[in-house]
């Protein structure tokens, strides 16, 4: 796995995040150029599967806090929601019901 499908297995949350995580972090610095593009259907996917149970409140704050971090994943189609996935302090804490309500204002 290169550091691209990398980065897709880790922002989609593939079978293979640990791997990937572990590659990303290998890599060394960001490419000033983003890798990949975080896509409003990725972001319902992966809000979906948390609200299926699939995916824990808390790795997803992380996984917000991370893609906000990094310079290689270009998540400016989605900023605010990542924003508010990542910001607990300012934003309340993350609750099933803050991410049924994000899926639901993504679908209009």
């Amino acid at each position: 796995m290169n550091r691209a499908q990398a980065l897709a297995e880790f922002v989609t949350f593939g079978q293979n995040k640990d791997q990937a995580i572990s590659i990303i972090i290998s890599g060394g610095e960001a490419e000033p150029i983003p890798c990949y593009i975080l896509t409003l259907e990725n972001l319902l996917d992966v809000l979906k599967r948390c609200l299926a149970g699939e995916i824990d409140l808390d790795d997803l704050e992380l996984w917000a806090n991370v893609i906000e971090s990094r310079s290689d994943i270009d998540y400016s189609a989605v900023e605010g929601v990542i924003y508010a996935l990542s910001n607990s302090e300012q934003m309340g804490e993350l609750d099933k019901d803050k991410v049924a309500k994000l899926v639901k204002l993504l679908k209009i």
